[in-house]
């Protein structure tokens, strides 16, 4: 919309030309995340599939709201003659943007490729060390409580106990009374200075259940995840071979790659554990990302239409500087939110806003230098027809 304006049109028509324009990235963007939901309800299991759930009505609610209620509410506005301008924040330097990105690709790939090997030499050095209860197997212990204390309160007893790694959470029991739940990664008599730590709390902390969790649900855990998310690749290569070209898909999943192997070897370098709320996150990094790479998909491929002649990089590099300020506020505004839950939020919920504050960075990074430059390797050289 801003971008109509600018070029002279009259607000009710940059409205409906900006909606008209970007409806193609929009569907594209989440019709492809939509796709790996549905695979990840279809192929995973218990967590997995309600992470898939949520993530499906998000979409389509977000879809909603954003081509039909924000368009009627903009349109409303002009009719009433209330909208006068259509400014949005830009960044000075990006505004007219001319870097020549593409020359940087190859520095940005031994970058990458340093950064994923240190990471993960060290990831399978630690090896079981990088898994949390969830995959190893352990205890989960549940509490009665008179009077609640604060989680950061009961982490500090586990740390002090040797578990500073223990999942913690309040729950709500069928009949409304609300319980708190630890799981260690340890089980029998290893897991008692885990049990009796609680109890020493104020609030009178009573042990009401002491399950051991085996590590075979882990194993199947480990297996659903795995094969929901090769069939999500793969609904994703065929679906941007079929809108774009085969090429623009292996950049895509070049980029999902990257994100992921990456997010997963910083997080457990700074000595996090994978639990289910970190897959979530990752599931969550993948969608992020591969709809931030086809918002420079689809600029690139609608440059290539008026850029005849051209080669690739240039057309690339053309569209990658007029999406620039564009990617960046929408990073920037994504990790705001994520801070506040780094900030504020407390141990599990801590965890799940580190990996997804390392995504978005690395997600960000990837649409430009890691799925572009793949793309382009079919193109080498070649001008556009």
């Amino acid at each position: 919309m801003r971008e109509e304006w600018k070029v002279g049109k009259s607000i009710s028509g940059s409205i409906n030309a900006g909606y008209n324009k970007a409806f193609s990235t929009i569907l594209d963007a989440n019709v492809t995340t939509l796709l790996t939901a549905i695979i990840l309800f279809w192929q995973g299991s218990g967590p997995i599939r309600g992470f898939a759930v949520t993530l499906s009505a998000g979409i389509l609610v977000s879809m909603f709201v954003v081509l039909i209620m924000t368009r009627l509410f903009f349109n409303s506005l002009a009719d009433a003659n209330a909208l006068k301008s259509l400014k949005m924040l830009s960044i000075p330097f990006l505004r007219d943007a001319r870097f020549n990105i593409m020359a940087g690709r190859k520095i940005a790939a031994i970058l990458s490729i340093l950064l994923i090997g240190v990471s993960w030499s060290i990831f399978i050095g630690k090896g079981e060390q990088n898994f949390g209860v969830d995959f190893t197997g352990g205890s989960v212990i549940s509490y009665s409580f008179e009077e609640k204390q604060d989680i950061e309160t009961v982490r500090s007893v586990l740390t002090d106990a040797g578990y500073p790694n223990a999942n913690i959470a309040y729950e709500s029991a069928l009949d409304g009374s609300e319980f708190l739940e630890v799981k260690v990664g340890a089980s029998g008599a290893e897991a008692e200075a885990a049990l009796n730590s609680v109890k020493t709390l104020s609030g009178n902390y009573l042990d009401i259940q002491n399950d051991s969790v085996g590590s075979q649900v882990g194993s199947e855990l480990k297996s659903r995840g795995l094969k929901a998310i090769i069939f999500a690749l793969l609904g994703i290569i065929i679906y941007i071979s079929l809108r774009f070209e085969f090429a623009f898909a292996i950049g895509a999943i070049a980029a999902l790659a990257h994100d992921v192997l990456i997010t997963v070897g910083i997080f457990c370098l700074l000595g996090n554990e994978l639990s289910m709320p970190i897959i979530a996150a990752l599931l969550t990094i993948v969608g992020y990302s591969v709809n931030d790479t086809i918002v420079v998909f689809d600029r690139i491929r609608e440059d290539l239409q008026m850029n005849k002649g051209q080669s690739y990089k240039d057309v690339a590099n053309l569209a990658i500087n007029r999406t620039l300020s564009r990617t960046v506020l929408t990073s920037l505004t994504t990790l705001l939110t994520v801070i506040m839950l780094l900030v504020f939020g407390g141990g599990a919920v801590q965890d799940f806003a580190l990996a997804l504050f390392i995504g978005i960075l690395v997600g960000t990074y990837s649409s430009i230098f890691v799925a572009t430059p793949v793309m382009l390797l079919w193109h080498k050289k070649e001008k556009v027809s």
